[in-house]
């Protein structure tokens, strides 16, 4: 198995990833419950000695609880016929996962609203309590 490139600057090697098979649901006919096609690629995220400490925070809180209690992330893909396809999608997944997690947030800047919007907004209002206000009973009308 060759490195996972992540993004340009980040790579995994091997050694950080294990591959578990197992028997997958989905198409497959007669062959289904003897073969291993489902594939879990699973990446130990506190063994890897190219992650930072930063970056290492980073993924943990930007993936959560797809962080086991070990320090690893798991990604599982039954997908496919062949084992070899669903291992390929499984390192695309994690690879994804990882530059997800790596890109800095943006921070957000807070915004007003514009003058226009608040005097529409004040009108629908006004129009909303009117046509209610219409609906009520008339008292001291022409009985």
């Amino acid at each position: 198995m060759e490195e996972l490139q992540v993004n340009r600057r980040f790579s995994i090697s091997p050694r950080s990833l294990r591959v578990e098979t197992s028997t997958a649901s989905g198409p497959g006919g007669q062959r289904l419950n003897r073969v291993q096609t489902r594939v879990t690629l699973i990446y130990d995220l506190g063994r890897c000695e190219v992650v930072g400490e930063a970056r290492r925070r980073r993924i943990e809180d930007r993936l959560g609880r797809r962080v086991a209690g070990d320090g690893t992330v798991r990604v599982t893909c039954g997908r496919h016929r062949q084992q070899s396809r669903n291992l390929q999608e499984a390192r695309e997944r994690l690879a994804g996962l990882l530059a997800d997690a790596l890109t800095p947030q943006k921070a957000r800047r807070p915004t007003r609203p514009t003058t226009a919007s608040k005097v529409r907004r004040r009108t629908q209002k006004a129009r909303r309590g009117a046509r209610k206000a219409e609906r009520g009973r008339q008292w001291g009308g022409d009985d």
